[in-house]
């Protein structure tokens, strides 16, 4: 499968971040991804994966970053246990509703780019981002990874959209029939390994969610050098 032209994912890349911007999108995301039974299955799905995958290390987790949080579908859940979350995003909409949905206090919020955070190295236990790659431009992944790594000094839990599975198939076969745009372009195994070595990351597990019929997976990884 051949990669769409570098200005082409740029321009969509721009395109997406535009989109997040506007208050009236962000006020139906939740409704539209995550209001359904199906949406609010797939957020539990995906947090009882992290919680199993990190097992007991979930409890020694003090601060997370949430980056992006969007309208914060994680952030009660990270939360739990006393944690210290940052809400991170380029969205001021976004950062609102976050806030808004957990209450004032119990979260801070940075508006931010993540090819750039403005955080001290190593200054979470945890850097959580979901929802997020399969969006950034091939070009521009290593450096977001490699500034999630710079900032961790334990975990970095990423979700990325893969080739092998039906949903990709099936997403590209609607999108050809309806004469519509292509979804995003979706990673080899190869490509995500090969990114994670560029930024740093050591790969420790990966998690595939419902194989051969999701085109989600769960990456776990450490900055290189943590466990020596």
């Amino acid at each position: 499968m051949s990669s769409p032209p570098v200005s082409e994912e740029r321009e969509r890349w721009r395109r997406k971040q535009e989109h997040y911007q506007d208050p009236g999108v962000v006020a139906s995301y939740d409704e539209l991804r995550f209001g359904g039974r199906r949406g609010r299955r797939s957020t539990r799905r995906k947090w009882s994966a992290i919680r199993r995958t990190l097992g007991p290390e979930l409890a020694g987790i003090g601060a997370v970053l949430d980056l992006p949080c969007g309208t914060g579908r994680f952030t009660e859940l990270l939360l739990q246990g006393g944690r210290r979350v940052v809400s991170a995003d380029r969205s001021l909409p976004m950062l609102r509703a976050a806030r808004e949905r957990t209450g004032a206090g119990t979260q801070s919020t940075v508006c931010c780019d993540a090819e750039r955070l403005p955080f001290a190295d190593r200054s979470f236990d945890l850097v959580l981002s979901i929802r997020f790659l399969f969006h950034v431009p091939r070009g521009l992944r290593a450096d977001i990874l490699r500034e999630m790594a710079r900032v961790s000094r334990a975990w970095v839990v990423v979700d990325v959209r893969h080739r092998y599975s039906l949903a990709t198939f099936s997403k590209r076969w609607r999108a050809r029939l309806l004469g519509r745009a292509p979804p995003s372009r979706r990673s080899s195994l190869a490509e995500i390994d090969a990114d994670l070595r560029e930024a740093g990351l050591a790969l420790r597990k990966r998690v595939w969610l419902a194989p051969g019929l999701s085109e989600k997976m769960l990456l776990f990884c450490e900055p290189a050098g943590v466990r020596g």
